[in-house]
């Protein structure tokens, strides 16, 4: 495939920075569309003042309304500061105690013993929606439907995106049963609805109810989808055998292969910003409402910065790793989602003598949160 051939679809192909000319990180592809691939060129798109996340024909932003993926500069560091309280390292630690382990410990119990060739549909979901669902105030059996609803607004988030009166649907029933909830008294003091509000009305931020409750659940959406992602490439990278389970018992280990994994397997492989004027990266412009394809994938797999960068190598220096994206948008939950990680790690350890890939396709979904398909996987008990 050739820079021109089609560019919309360039994001659905696995890997596609590999398919665009080498010898350029900067990429004029047809309608507008520019394809940024290497790791500096990638950093300096997604931190330029003149690439923005806001356009008022994002879907996203049709769906939900004013919220924290689709602003910038004020507003989206308003809708920042409301976020802020919940992901602090303190109300994390709290989680890591009174929250993650009940969730993982239900996961690990039902896949111990088990082989599936589903994983990412039926478990990898089950402790980042149990996590936010808490965390929003939402019963927790209500896990199921959240994972229904929310789904399918994932292709909002992607470059074209697939807009449907579906999709619409379901932001209007999330946003019903978050708000039934709200009342009903089910959401607790430390919510995320109730923290947010506080923290609006105290630091007089002028959001409207409707916005903090947008707000709410795309942090639900990008919280859940990106972890479940990458819960399935981390079970998968296990699976490989690339370390022994007891190898991974050492926190340092366990840390050092977490890092890898996201490095090798960000789940949000593409990042679609808007250039706001004539802008210039690495020597090439990009003029005014140009859409720009920002390719983490390519980034964190550019040989320039990382050697032999398609192996799997826990422990190579990361300077240059960006899973989590940079700049003002970068993922503000990467705390929250690196101790669910290393705790479900592990709970396998503890339950498990064994975790193997019985089958393997060798396939990848790109969109919509990216992660390894087609995979069968063997949770041996000891």
């Amino acid at each position: 495939m050739t820079a021109t051939d089609n560019p919309a679809s360039l994001p659905a192909q696995s890997y596609w920075y590999r398919r665009l000319p080498t010898g350029a990180d900067v990429h004029r592809l047809d309608n507008g569309l520019f394809a940024v691939t290497g790791n500096a060129a990638v950093q300096e798109a997604l931190t330029h003042p003149g690439i923005v996340a806001e356009h008022p024909l994002k879907a996203s932003a049709r769906a939900f309304g004013p919220n924290v993926l689709d602003a910038d500069g004020p507003a989206h560091r308003a809708f920042r500061a409301l976020l802020a309280p919940v992901l602090s390292a303190g109300r994390i630690a709290e989680y890591k105690q009174t929250l993650i382990p009940g969730l993982v410990d239900a996961l690990v119990d039902s896949i111990v013993g088990t082989e599936t060739d589903d994983f990412y549909h039926s478990f990898a979901h089950k402790v980042p929606y149990g996590i936010v669902c808490t965390i929003l105030g939402i019963d927790v059996s209500l896990e199921d439907r959240f994972h229904e609803l929310t789904r399918p607004l994932a292709r909002l988030l992607d470059y074209p995106t697939e807009e449907t009166r579906q999709t619409h649907t379901n932001v209007t029933e999330l946003l019903r049963l978050i708000e039934e909830h709200r009342a009903s008294r089910t959401a607790g003091e430390h919510s995320l609805l109730e923290t947010i509000e506080r923290t609006r009305d105290r630091k007089g931020i002028t959001l409207t109810d409707s916005e903090v409750r947008s707000t709410a659940l795309l942090f639900f959406l990008a919280g859940t989808e990106t972890s479940s992602a990458f819960i399935t490439s981390l079970v998968y990278c296990m699976g490989r055998s690339i370390f022994s389970l007891d190898e991974l018992r050492d926190n340092a280990v366990r840390d050092d292969f977490i890092e890898e994994v996201l490095r090798l397997y960000p789940p949000v492989q593409t990042i679609v910003r808007f250039a706001s004027d004539d802008v210039t990266v690495q020597g090439v412009g990009i003029p005014r409402h140009s859409a720009v394809l920002a390719s983490i994938a390519g980034a964190n797999r550019d040989p320039r910065v990382f050697d032999n960068p398609d192996r799997f190598r826990p422990g190579r220096s990361l300077k240059g790793s960006i899973p989590f994206a940079v700049g003002a948008h970068a993922c503000p939950g990467a705390m929250l989602a690196k101790a669910e990680f290393s705790l479900l790690i592990e709970r396998l350890i503890e339950r498990c003598s064994d975790v193997v890939i019985t089958r393997d396709r060798m396939a990848m979904e790109s969109q919509s949160f990216a992660h390894p398909v087609d995979f069968s996987v063997d949770f041996k008990a000891k």
